[in-house]
């Protein structure tokens, strides 16, 4: 005995079918944080200049300020010139887990916004995702007395200091 045939849903019903199933597996992923858990960084600038930076500080001035003093330079080459008891130094303002630039420190803590990644004022890890420490770069003086050099192309070790 032969049955009826079923009709063929056809191309419209299963365009109609992928789209729900879509639609479903979107809202689930939205609903859940976009699938990573954490919000989406900010948006990126420009990578900051690689090399000699001229600051509008002078060692004589910034060794005149307290300790733990922090210029920012966010804006020159994404880096914080800081100084504390042993003398000045610089630091890359660039978390090290995906490259967010860093917000300012509040005391003597320097967040990402991107991820909650945690450095002291020394660049070194307090809290991750973040594993790496702050890079440091090179401080010299343009001149005797003159402004502070950094050089964003020339890391040195985190002890390092223009004392």
């Amino acid at each position: 005995m032969l049955e009826p045939a079923t009709p063929d849903p056809g191309p419209a019903a299963m365009d109609r079918r992928c789209f729900c199933a879509s639609a479903l597996l979107t809202g689930l992923t939205l609903a859940c944080g976009g699938g990573g858990g954490y919000p989406a960084p900010p948006p990126t600038s420009a990578p900051p200049p690689n090399g000699p930076l001229t600051t509008s500080d002078t060692k004589a001035g910034l060794l005149a300020t307290p300790d733990g003093t922090v210029r920012d330079y966010r804006n020159l080459g994404n880096f914080f010139l800081i100084r504390d008891a042993t003398g000045i130094y610089a630091m890359t303002a660039v978390c090290t887990h995906m490259g967010c630039t860093v917000g300012a420190p509040v005391g003597a803590q320097i967040t990402c916004p991107c991820h909650g990644s945690q450095y002291d004022l020394n660049g070194g890890n307090t809290l991750g995702p973040a594993i790496h420490p702050l890079v440091h770069f090179q401080v010299t003086e343009a001149s005797a007395g003159g402004p502070l050099v950094v050089n964003t192309a020339q890391t040195v070790a985190a002890s390092t200091r223009l004392a």
